[in-house]
């Protein structure tokens, strides 16, 4: 799943879990206390999801800021202009 498609299911949880936290806070019931539990680990399984799958963009994409990509950045623009 893409990590737009969970940003959409992580608010649609979230909203579900908002309007049964009121009947929780309203009732204090067993059956809403179920229902809000359940909607909070919907809500940690989505979040973890994402968080997985946003490790793996990171890993995959260079660290703009480290040192080590900037002396590969200033190899390649020094051979760049040495060819010329």
């Amino acid at each position: 799943m893409s990590t737009r498609h969970l940003h959409e299911a992580l608010m649609k949880e979230f909203r579900e879990y908002f309007e049964e936290n009121q009947n929780w806070e309203t009732y204090e019931s067993h059956a809403s206390g179920i229902r809000l539990r359940k909607h909070l680990y919907e809500i940690r399984r989505i979040a973890l999801e994402m968080r997985a799958e946003i490790l793996e963009i990171r890993k995959a994409k260079p660290k703009i800021k480290s040192p080590a990509y900037r002396a590969a950045q200033k190899a390649a623009k020094d051979q760049a202009q040495d060819n010329t």
